[in-house]
């Protein structure tokens, strides 16, 4: 299967520059547009309703979607809504979170694989207009119902570096969506094991996609954007389940020391701990032929779906897009 690449926001952008970006990544010939859901920035379906209304092609896919934080029937609502706006074309990514941002917001996620498989069970139902009752790991149904149906179905990704939730994807998911900022190595070792997941499954979805976040940023001297990401992976590795991925590379890099900055919101002592091997090692950055070659190692490595970032200054996000759209054979 040729790849797809696609768009994604982490949401420290204007909500009025995403659109206008969405737009132009559509043109360009992006096949999806991702909207990550950080705590406290951007919201990410409201994003994607905008984007439902300026694009036409494109899926629209908010992400990462935890069931500790977003209870199924509003959840269910949200994604239902999405679909009528943009028929076709409206997915969801389901992940746990990013453990700060749980713990920030009172919870301490218990039984991770139950409770995205009970999450993604109950929204699928929903879907189909069922009455469901369950006493779930994060939340309680009893009789819940939607009472309109989205138009056609809405996919399900599972976003994980996590072995045994990456397997729970490959089970019963339409698709995997792994972490921006994560190696080559990494990358393959979690495709791994969502393959073994999907061996085991007695019906696992023929269509399976294989999705990453890449941070992507193009620069004509290569030094702006080696700047970008290394901001975006510091802030990434505030993530103490990050420590694996870290770790694939082989660089001597101080993770405790990224996560206790970001902690005390220091993102720019974060981002002095990430040297320039480390943004060669986890993202795409640098002038518009080195961004090439890297992004073909990514797809090399077994993805379908790589979702770039494009961010930076108008003329580094016209360079990325020019990108995509040389990606994409536009």
């Amino acid at each position: 299967m040729a790849a797809r690449p696609g768009i994604m926001f982490d949401g420290f952008d204007n909500a009025r520059e995403m659109v206008e970006t969405a737009r132009a990544a559509e043109q360009a010939g992006a096949a999806s547009i991702w909207m990550a859901q950080h705590m406290g920035w951007r919201e990410a379906v409201a994003a994607c309703g905008a984007f439902a209304v300026t694009t036409e092609r494109a899926m629209l896919v908010p992400t990462a979607i935890s069931p500790y934080l977003w209870h199924p029937v509003a959840t269910a609502m949200s994604f239902a809504t999405l679909a009528e706006l943009a028929p076709g074309r409206a997915a969801v990514a389901v992940s746990i979170g990013n453990l700060l941002n749980l713990r920030e917001s009172g919870w301490q996620p218990e039984k991770p694989v139950r409770a995205i498989r009970e999450f993604v069970e109950d929204l699928r139902a929903l879907w189909r207009g069922e009455a469901v009752s369950r006493e779930a790991v994060s939340y309680r149904l009893d009789g819940a119902r939607l009472h309109f149906e989205p138009p056609g179905q809405i996919p399900v990704y599972i976003a994980s570096t996590g072995p045994q939730v990456l397997g729970l994807a490959g089970r019963i998911a339409d698709g995997v969506l792994l972490s921006g900022g994560i190696s080559l190595a990494y990358t393959r070792q979690c495709l791994e094991h969502t393959e073994e997941g999907r061996k085991s499954a007695a019906h696992a979805a023929e269509d399976f996609s294989r999705a990453s976040f890449i941070f992507f940023a193009v620069s004509e001297n290569g030094k702006d954007a080696i700047d970008e990401v290394r901001r975006k992976l510091a802030y990434v590795f505030r993530n103490k389940l990050q420590a694996g991925n870290i770790a694939s590379a082989g660089l001597p890099i101080d993770h405790e020391a990224i996560i206790a900055a970001v902690e005390r919101r220091d993102l720019d002592a974060a981002a002095a701990l990430v040297s320039d091997d480390a943004v060669e090692a986890f993202g795409v950055a640098g002038t518009p032929a080195q961004c090439r070659d890297s992004y073909a190692a990514y797809v090399a490595a077994g993805l379908d779906e790589p979702i770039l970032q494009v961010s930076g200054t108008p003329e580094n996000r016209a360079l990325a897009l020019d990108l995509v759209r040389e990606f994409s054979g536009r």
